[in-house]
């Protein structure tokens, strides 16, 4: 399974709304090894609407 800190830089970018940004780079800095079942939510939707986005074009 790939780590949540790969997939939180997957995600990031400099275009992303202020508090999107900020609660990716929170969650990198979690001193845990999981995230809770809201972050895997937030982060699964993250990665969704940035495929979504991608194919879009």
């Amino acid at each position: 399974m790939q780590s949540f800190s790969d997939r939180i830089s997957r995600v990031y970018s400099s275009g992303l709304e202020q508090s999107v940004q900020k609660f990716l780079e929170s969650s990198g800095k979690l001193n845990r090894a999981y995230l809770t079942a809201l972050e895997e939510k937030l982060l699964s939707l993250l990665e969704s609407e940035l495929h979504n986005k991608e194919s879009w074009g």
